[in-house]
């Protein structure tokens, strides 16, 4: 159950926390595919049904992720691992509508009724993308507007669901870039007079200003140094446990993935060879992909 604090009162619990069950998905993917040119018969059907590359040799098709399925729980996150190139970026921004996919179903326990959400209309897209879903990219150039200032950018995403008070939306971006550990002398500075890491941390502010159930996290660490990459891997469990928010993580990384996900799946050319437990994964991997990356960890 989400906590509500002094500053954040008057804001009511989100309704999404009454409608799920611990033991109910709330996130179900199945066959979602997407792909980059019309595809042939020799790379919708591989002979051999092991995927070597994602760039069809006959026709150049790119196949960035193919027939995915997964799902997840309330509360839990989901670790997505494996080279670039894999897909797994391309995977989270399908599910962000950020991308469109080629085809595949995603359903939402707490959208009963809507079907099959990358069928939607663009109306219901934006609904799912700023009241259930925050995304924190790798870039921070790709999740804020530089130019704006701190608050204004979690701001935006609170008008974006038609929240228009000015005093209370100031206060939740208050609330918010304090919890992300952004001195509130400096809520009105621009990011782009940030680190890179106080960046990162302004983009969960911003994708934490709803409550949403999901939050898609894409490579978040990349590119920081060690100190700073060890204050926002423990931003992102406290924002689990006490929040609740269940998570996609998406990295390269198998040291992220150990310490944040309860289960791992692993890509590869845009398909899933290995999914699991993440401690299953790690210690006893089945796939020969699997057991190359984490032979390359130790």
């Amino acid at each position: 159950m989400i906590q509500v604090t002094e500053h954040a009162a008057e804001r009511a619990v989100p309704t999404w926390t009454a409608r799920i069950r611990a033991d109910e998905k709330l996130l179900e993917v199945r066959g979602l595919t997407k792909r980059y040119g019309p595809g042939c018969s020799s790379c919708h059907q591989p002979e051999t049904g092991e995927w070597h590359s994602s760039r069809c040799p006959r026709c150049g098709t790119i196949w960035a992720c193919r027939s995915l399925d997964f799902h997840l729980y309330p509360g839990e996150i989901l670790g997505v691992v494996g080279e670039s190139g894999s897909g797994k970026s391309t995977m989270v921004k399908c599910l962000y509508f950020d991308e469109e996919a080629t085809s595949g179903e995603m359903t939402l326990s707490v959208c009963p009724g809507d079907g099959n959400l990358l069928q939607a209309s663009s109306q219901r897209k934006r609904y799912v993308r700023n009241h259930l879903m925050g995304m924190v990219y790798q870039n921070p150039y790709l999740g804020l507007r530089m130019n704006f200032s701190s608050s204004g950018n979690v701001a935006e995403k609170l008008f974006a669901a038609s929240q228009f008070h000015v005093g209370r939306v100031r206060r939740r971006a208050a609330e918010l870039l304090e919890r992300v550990e952004i001195p509130l002398a400096r809520m009105d500075e621009p990011p782009a007079r940030f680190s890179g890491g106080m960046q990162q941390r302004v983009q969960i502010s911003r994708a934490l200003a709803n409550d949403p159930p999901i939050l898609l996290l894409d490579e978040v660490t990349t590119g920081l140094d060690l100190s700073v990459q060890a204050r926002v891997l423990d931003l992102i469990r406290s924002i689990r446990r006490e929040l609740g928010v269940a998570m996609i993580v998406v990295s390269h990384d198998l040291g992220v993935i150990r310490m944040l996900a309860d289960r791992t799946m692993v890509m590869r050319h845009g398909a899933i060879v290995e999914h699991g437990l993440t401690d299953q994964i790690l210690e006893d991997p089945q796939h020969p992909y699997t057991q190359l990356l984490v032979h390359s960890l130790l």
